[in-house]
């Protein structure tokens, strides 16, 4: 099975990646039993009435969802993301997100994850479940 980073574009991938240039550039590290990033919002991440959009908020738990896997050495690809959010967030806020594995067998893990603000409270959680691959899948051209 290749290891995460052979399946992964850490250059061109928008919420982890160092090249793209609109993208969220997010660091994981090990973090206890699963993995952490931090990042500052900004005004291009607003959606309503100058709030943080929520799909950018489940961006990063997905993203983060796939490290913690890849800190199991596995490739997942998202099967399914339940994402609770809890709190509005205002742009320029700094946060972490935080994700591990819950539980694996030979085929996928369940996986957990929370973006919280530097005082340690929580703005949203999500639940993911995460298929292992050995190969990415092309995709579909319309």
């Amino acid at each position: 099975m290749p290891t995460p980073s052979e399946n992964h574009d850490l250059a061109g991938c928008f919420a982890c990646g160092t090249d793209s240039s609109r993208g969220m550039h997010l660091q994981f590290r090990a973090d206890g039993e699963g993995v952490m990033a931090e990042t500052q919002t900004d005004s291009s991440w607003v959606g309503w009435q100058g709030l943080v959009h929520g799909g950018l908020l489940a961006t990063l738990m997905d993203e983060a969802v796939g490290w913690a896997v890849a800190a199991i050495g596995k490739t997942g690809l998202t099967a399914r993301l339940s994402v609770r959010y809890l709190l509005p967030v205002a742009p320029f806020q700094r946060l972490i997100v935080r994700a591990w594995v819950q539980s694996s067998d030979r085929r996928g893990a369940r996986t957990g994850a929370s973006i919280e603000l530097p005082t340690g409270r929580k703005v949203a959680t999500a639940e993911a479940l995460m298929l292992f691959v050995k190969d990415l899948p092309r995709s579909v051209d319309a």
